[in-house]
């Protein structure tokens, strides 16, 4: 339960106060407090408080944080210009509600992202949505204090059929919180059939990869399609094959998907199903593997969609990451027909947008090809960024011509 006393202060409240000059990149607009830039934390019981006030180490105060002092990342600031605090319950709810408003304003129809967590000022809470079903993932240690409450103003907004509470990402160990089971409300299939634009779509749900499908490349896929028609198309680590589906319905030649994972490849060969003039295959192996085989084979293709995980999970296994992005696309552009198309994307926050476009400017001038850059993408706008915070924008799409 939440006390708030007659100041409006939280009862679970503290005091953080930054080593001096270490309030330069929070007035500049970033939101994250790192542990070796705090000085103190005055608390008002003995246990850690799970909000603090933020202030410079000269008492200026710079807005209210969640806090947890067992991670790098101790304090994330909440909406600095929130108007007059009332509890933490009274901004989940006010703070979700700005959320939705703007989905209704950007983003038609019922498949979206709901909440965004920086970017929505709602840190480690992020909220998708595929018609009658919500999916949650909580990656903070106030967030998953608050669940209940959270879900309680999901459920009164969207009346939803079921909703899914993802606990399988990792970065909820980095918290100290459960990785293990989901947590389930209602009517939760395993797999689940949305339309999505002219199409029906099928996705392992219930057991799914983090919160289903990947929302944040529609636009890429919206934008790039154009380029299959009438193309034999491979799509590297294919999930469901939302990239294969925009190739079919471009009128491509064919499409080829690659995955390791039987049930999203089930839920491929029944999405392709849907375009019986397109020639589809599905190749359940290790891409690594696989692509080794086909480039010794001397197999081309018009286009090569290179979609994979984030490669990168942290930042002590960065380079590990980075070696595995130079692999991947070393062996896409030997995939690539001279003529055709490299479609390549990283989700891994850790790796920027210029590191990305290094290691395609090495591999290409490694294999003596040229390559023309004819696209930069990055997620949609129910994925919003704030401004001084870089490193959310984790989502990269480029796309070359390579001859």
């Amino acid at each position: 339960m939440v006390f708030v006393d007659e100041k409006g202060r939280d009862e679970r409240e503290g005091r953080l106060i930054l080593k001096k000059g270490e309030e330069r990149r929070l007035l500049s607009g970033h939101l994250w407090v790192f542990s070796n830039e705090v000085a103190i934390v005055e608390k008002r019981s003995p246990e850690a408080p799970l909000f603090v006030s933020v202030e410079s180490h000269q008492g200026r105060v710079l807005g209210r944080a969640i806090y947890n002092p067992q991670t790098l990342i101790a304090a994330r600031l909440l909406d600095p210009f929130y108007p007059r605090w009332k509890g933490f319950s009274s901004y989940l709810e006010e703070t979700i509600d700005r959320a939705i408003s703007l989905r209704n304003q950007l983003c038609p129809g019922s498949l979206y992202r709901v909440v965004h967590s920086e970017g929505d000022f709602l840190p480690g809470l992020i909220v998708d949505r595929y018609d009658d079903f919500l999916v949650v993932q909580v990656t903070t240690l106030a967030m998953e204090a608050y669940l209940s409450e959270i879900l309680l103003v999901l459920r009164n907004r969207f009346s939803p059929r079921g909703i899914r509470v993802d606990r399988s990402v990792h970065s909820r160990s980095i918290e100290g919180l459960p990785v293990g089971e989901d947590l389930i409300e209602g009517d939760v299939p395993k797999i689940l059939s949305i339309h999505a634009g002219e199409s029906t779509v099928r996705f392992p749900f219930r057991d799914g990869q983090k919160t289903g499908l990947f929302l944040d490349q529609r636009r890429n896929i919206d934008s790039l399609s154009r380029f299959f028609g009438k193309s034999d198309v491979l799509d590297a680590f294919c999930h469901v094959g939302s990239w294969s589906m925009a190739a079919a319905r471009q009128g491509a030649a064919g499409v080829t998907g690659v995955d390791s994972s039987s049930s999203a490849l089930e839920c491929y060969s029944e999405n392709l199903s849907g375009f019986p003039s397109v020639m589809s295959s599905v190749i359940k192996r290790d891409f690594f593997e696989w692509a080794e085989e086909a480039t010794s084979a001397g197999k081309k293709y018009d286009a090569v969609v290179m979609d994979p995980p984030a490669f990168i999970k942290s930042r002590k296994k960065k380079e590990e990451g980075v070696r595995g992005y130079y692999a991947a696309n070393q062996l896409a552009i030997d995939l690539v027909r001279p003529g055709g198309i490299l479609v390549t994307c990283s989700c891994s926050a850790l790796l920027e947008a210029d590191e990305l476009l290094g290691i395609l400017r090495s591999l290409l001038k490694k294999k003596r090809r040229s390559g023309k850059l004819v696209y930069k993408g990055g997620s949609g706008p129910d994925h919003p960024i704030v401004p001084a915070m870089g490193e959310l924008e984790y989502l990269k799409c480029l796309a070359f011509v390579i001859a």
